[in-house]
């Protein structure tokens, strides 16, 4: 299967899979930055029914090079079983077999690890260029997320939060952080590392909310743009004079 067969079956996978989880529209916009920023590391935590997994790996495969880890214990499975007739041929009775069948069927096998456990943050990668987290959306939740894994984080990279930009005590939350972080402070009420603080003297943040125009609950994704403290747009491409 060449890659323009892949695109286009993988395009009519999704939309019939992706709006379960809202997350058809926001692949591609994923398959876009990956393509353009071409990282060494993508992370996504909640692999779901596979559409973010099968866009990112098509432009690692089209970039001819990067790795996309993506974790996931199976514990929504009973109930996305429900949407069997959606997976059409590619469906499997069991969570894992779905899941590597998808990489098997796609030919993914050289640029996708899935861990299909509960992992800590000390198990992920280090030096990530693109994390995802699709698996818990309050402020808490977020907030110990961000200052867990942002030691793991390249110096330029994206950390995305689904659907945080539309869940508003979320979304002040992250905007309120975003501020601590520039100005080099922390909540009290988060714990700090050498590697964190060192990190936070080291990089600016700018976070985007992509909201989409759908009248539904899962339709935007909060994404915090990290990159070093510096006169020049990250990350160092061409840049004229």
């Amino acid at each position: 299967m060449n890659v323009y067969e892949k695109l286009f079956f993988i395009k009519q996978f999704t939309d019939s899979v992706g709006e379960i989880y809202g997350t058809e529209d926001f692949s591609v916009y994923l398959y876009s930055l990956i393509k353009m920023r071409k990282p060494k590391r993508v992370v996504e935590l909640g692999t779901g029914l596979g559409s973010v997994m099968l866009w990112s790996a098509l432009a690692l495969e089209e970039n001819k090079g990067g790795r996309f880890y993506t974790v996931d214990n199976g514990s929504e499975w009973s109930r996305l079983k429900q949407a069997r007739p959606r997976m059409g041929p590619l469906f499997r009775e069991q969570y894992v077999e779905y899941i590597n069948n998808l990489i098997d069927n796609f030919e993914f096998n050289g640029y996708i690890s899935f861990i299909n456990r509960n992992i800590s943050i000390n198990e992920l990668p280090d030096d990530i260029d693109i994390l995802f987290s699709d698996f818990a959306h309050g402020p808490k939740d977020i907030m110990s997320m961000l200052i867990d894994v942002l030691p793991k984080l390249s110096d330029t990279s994206i950390l995305m939060f689904d659907s945080a930009s539309t869940y508003y005590s979320s979304y002040l939350t992250l905007n309120e952080l975003v501020k601590m972080l520039n100005s080099g402070h922390l909540p009290v009420s988060l714990s700090t590392s050498s590697e964190l603080i060192n990190k936070i003297r080291r990089c600016s943040f700018e976070i985007r909310h992509v909201v989409e125009a759908k009248d539904r609950a899962q339709n935007s994704t909060a994404c915090i743009y990290i990159q070093p403290k510096d006169i020049f747009p990250y990350p160092l491409s061409h840049m004229r004079f």
